[in-house]
């Protein structure tokens, strides 16, 4: 495809007050506000668990200590894949053109095709985290599940074993599983819940429950303790599936790669004079380990 003067008559033609190409607000990039954003010099990433020791045992007098070993699991691979597109105006077109929208402003364009890949490619574990062809360390689990396994056996889960939309008992059973998480061997670890990630349709009762002192929809005086408890709604735009939601902690394991950043380069063809434009990038997220993240598709 080439953009040619036949098609873009009005850029020729003085007197237009305005041409509305690319002139909206665009809201500040989501992705890397919750993401673990690295880069990557290599073709592959490669993360892998390990299971310590699980708790004490107790040594009868004169007895041996039980010894035990540690457990490697099984790695995660993150791949990288190539996106890219450009545009082409013909020399006359660019030479025509008397209010400057071909070249620079369509580069700026393609600018905002890759921010939008970038919010795409930020938001896919979520939006596969019930997904079981979308994996971490074990293959056939998905990100929120009920039949996670650890390395010595334990199963466990970090979804609802029904699926919910988003409430204030669902968010407080939540938190409580956050309280309760334990490592591969069984040990307590700490995984501190930092945000609420929902749509804009449950906006609303989302700000209800982390915003309100009292109980939302009460009329005694008790107070709503989940407020109190250090989580920041973040309202998102990228969420495919509207009623799911997701609390993510301090230190969740959810990871974005650029491996090359948006790279625009153009050239001129010879032979037609056609002035040829392309912005191409390679990029790629997935997440490791699912401790760190507890969400629900909705119903």
């Amino acid at each position: 495809m080439v953009m040619v003067r036949g098609a873009f008559s009005n850029l020729l033609a003085p007197g237009f007050r305005k041409i509305t190409f690319e002139t909206y607000k665009e809201r500040p990039t989501e992705g890397n506000t919750f993401m673990n954003m690295n880069t990557s010099q290599r073709a592959y990433e490669d993360d892998f668990p390990i299971a310590g020791f699980g708790t004490l045992l107790e040594k009868p007098e004169g007895g041996p200590v039980v010894y035990e070993d540690a457990i490697q699991g099984t790695s995660k691979r993150y791949l990288w894949t190539t996106y890219g597109k450009g545009f082409r105006i013909t020399q006359e077109m660019m030479e025509d053109d008397l209010y400057g929208i071909m070249g620079a402003k369509m580069s700026k364009a393609l600018g905002r095709s890759a921010r939008n890949n970038f919010e795409i490619v930020a938001f896919n574990p979520l939006n596969q985290a019930f997904s079981t062809s979308f994996v971490g360390f074990e293959a056939g689990v998905a990100l929120c599940s009920t039949a996670h396994v650890s390395l010595r056996g334990q199963t466990l889960a970090n979804k609802p074993a029904a699926d919910t939309d988003i409430s204030l008992p669902a968010v407080q059973a939540a938190l409580e599983h956050f309280h309760g998480l334990n490592d591969e061997s069984g040990l307590p670890v700490m995984f501190i819940p930092k945000w609420c990630l929902y749509s804009i349709g449950d906006h609303w009762i989302v700000n209800q429950i982390f915003k309100t002192e009292k109980l939302p929809g009460g009329n005694q005086n008790d107070i709503n303790q989940v407020s109190r408890e250090g989580v920041t709604p973040k309202l998102v735009h990228y969420l495919t599936d509207p009623d799911a939601w997701f609390i993510l902690a301090d230190n969740h394991d959810l990871n974005y790669f650029d491996r090359r950043k948006p790279t625009m380069t153009n050239t001129d063809d010879f032979e037609t004079g056609d002035a040829k434009f392309k912005l191409t990038r390679r990029n790629g997220s997935g997440f490791s380990g699912w401790r760190g993240v507890y969400g629900s598709p909705g119903v």
